[in-house]
């Protein structure tokens, strides 16, 4: 199979949460899970910031670097580390974007904050609450809050509002922008009925105008979006990459799949005339003739981050196993040539290389006399009378060997039994177990429904081994991949089934009723 050529960029302390890349290419910034900040300035000066809380963002502005936690607030940092200027952010920082004219925050109670570039608090729209995703468009920014519904701010006030749809709820999954600056909305419907409403939509709206462009049913959860001034590529959770084409008559047609990585899609980019989907251990890439090759990671694919002027790809991921080595921060030359390569290759850029030093068997029965003729005489005598003691040894071995008591017929039980302890030693990895919950029933007064919130959290095993959940309906139909997750269900009893699966590809499940009276 084809596959670029890859280099080790930097070796982490621990898993990498977060990437950035400066717009020069020289400097590297990325945060790890034991709470630092690290910056690589021209692939040899490393600097470390380490802070007393969980870090949630980091880009570059310039030659600085801005970085957000869930404790302060905002820090930003030269590349080499000292402290430009700070802002505290009450109740800290959940989520950060860099926008055009402004830094937008969302704190831990989903409200948003908008500061100038240089650290100036410029105002706080606390009107919004449960803001769980942010874009940047144009000089403002778009906001998905958990009900649904979605918001332009221009950076003082909010102009444009899509409401949310559907009477039991729905989820924004993605945010994204297509190549002519139309918003892409991806959505997930909370309806328990079929045909009561469609569950998974794709939606394009024209923000300026407050129109909608496009909306179809789509059968998977779209899961990530890429664009650049001529091409929209959309990722979804079942490992499928698509197009989406603007139409003369101002609407918008999804492709036949281009490629599929049969695993969700982390992360996609449009880097270099390559389309880079980041799934499960891997790198997918399409060239723009149509090419495809494949890059692995020691990790599951999570961050990723491209510079135009240097055409070099970053990436990491997490092999969610604590057990062995941090996977490290890969670099690909994407102007580099493609190279064919045997699947079991792949691998070779992250393993560590171990020099072979066995002798072979010339050189361990080789001729000694071709040495000894390089000896001096004082050398030549220590050698043979090293051989003649060597010699008594070995005899007075021999000797030994023929007083050899023979074993018994009482060691042979203990050999078992010592046998029997190793087995016994090893302790399996716990596998994780589905637990849905208690059957339980709600009273929902003088309303026709009820919300409830359908828990996974007594789920047993190794939890960090869980690579997705899934809870279906009683019709089978997906309503989320959450681990926790809010519906709103009518009068009546209701099943659900929560399913998760781990790292090896093992899935258990285990089934919950609630009953709404």
């Amino acid at each position: 199979m084809l596959t670029h050529p890859v280099e080790i960029a930097f070796n982490p302390q621990s898993t990498v949460c977060g990437l950035a890349i400066s717009n020069d290419g020289n400097s590297i910034a990325w945060f790890e899970s034991n709470r630092s900040v690290n910056i690589l300035e021209g692939r040899k000066n490393h600097h470390t910031i380490s802070i007393d809380s969980d870090i949630k963002g980091i880009f570059f502005l310039g030659n600085d670097i801005i970085f957000a936690d869930d404790d302060f607030g905002l820090r930003c940092v030269t590349i080499g580390g000292k402290t430009v200027w700070e802002c505290e952010i009450p109740g800290g920082v959940s989520i950060l974007n860099n926008c055009e004219s402004f830094i937008a925050v969302i704190d831990n109670l989903g409200r948003l904050s908008t500061l100038n570039h240089q650290g100036t608090l410029i105002e706080s729209f606390h009107q919004f609450e449960s803001i769980i995703k942010i874009l940047p468009y144009n000089s403002g920014v778009i906001l998905a809050l958990e009900s649904g519904s979605v918001h332009y701010i221009d950076g003082q006030n909010s102009v444009w509002e899509r409401p949310a749809r559907g009477d039991v709820g729905e989820s924004i999954t993605t945010l994204g922008l297509t190549a002519n600056n139309n918003l892409i909305i991806g959505r997930e419907g909370y309806a328990l009925v079929p045909g009561e409403e469609e569950a998974l939509e794709l939606e394009v709206w024209d923000v300026y105008h407050g129109t909608i462009l496009y909306r179809n049913e789509i059968k998977n959860r779209l899961s990530v979006t890429c664009s650049d001034q001529t091409a929209t590529y959309l990722g979804f959770d079942d490992g499928s990459i698509h197009q989406l084409t603007y139409r003369s008559d101002n609407t918008y047609l999804i492709s036949e799949e281009l490629f599929s990585t049969k695993y969700p899609i982390k992360t996609l980019n449009l880097a270099s005339n390559n389309i880079i989907a980041g799934s499960w251990f891997y790198l997918n890439g399409m060239t723009k003739a149509g090419e495809f090759w494949v890059v692995e990671h020691q990790g599951i694919i999570q961050h990723s981050a491209y510079c135009r002027a240097t055409e070099e790809f970053y990436f990491t991921g997490d092999d969610q196993n604590d057990y062995t080595d941090i996977e490290p921060i890969g670099c690909i030359k994407l102007s580099s040539q493609l190279i064919e390569r045997d699947k079991s290759e792949l691998t070779e850029w992250f393993e560590l290389e171990t020099k072979d030093e066995t002798m072979s068997a010339e050189q361990i029965y080789s001729n000694d006399e071709k040495f000894r003729a390089l000896l001096s005489s004082h050398e030549a005598q220590g050698t043979e009378l090293l051989d003649n003691e060597l010699s008594s040894i070995m005899s007075a071995l021999a000797e030994d060997v023929d007083d050899t008591q023979h074993v018994t017929e009482h060691s042979i039980p203990d050999s078992d039994i010592l046998l029997d302890d190793l087995m016994f030693s090893a302790k399996p990895t716990s596998q994780p177990v589905a637990n849905a919950g208690q059957d339980s029933v709600y009273q929902c007064g003088e309303q026709s429904h009820c919300v409830i919130v359908l828990d996974s959290s007594k789920t047993t095993g190794d939890k960090s081994k869980i690579v997705s959940y899934s809870w279906t309906n009683d019709v089978g139909r997906e309503v989320s991949n959450l681990p926790k997750f809010r519906a709103k269900l009518g009068r009546g009893k209701h099943r659900f089934e929560l399913r998760v699966i781990d790292v090896d590809g093992n899935s258990t499940s285990d089934s919950v009723q609630v009953e709404v009276v």
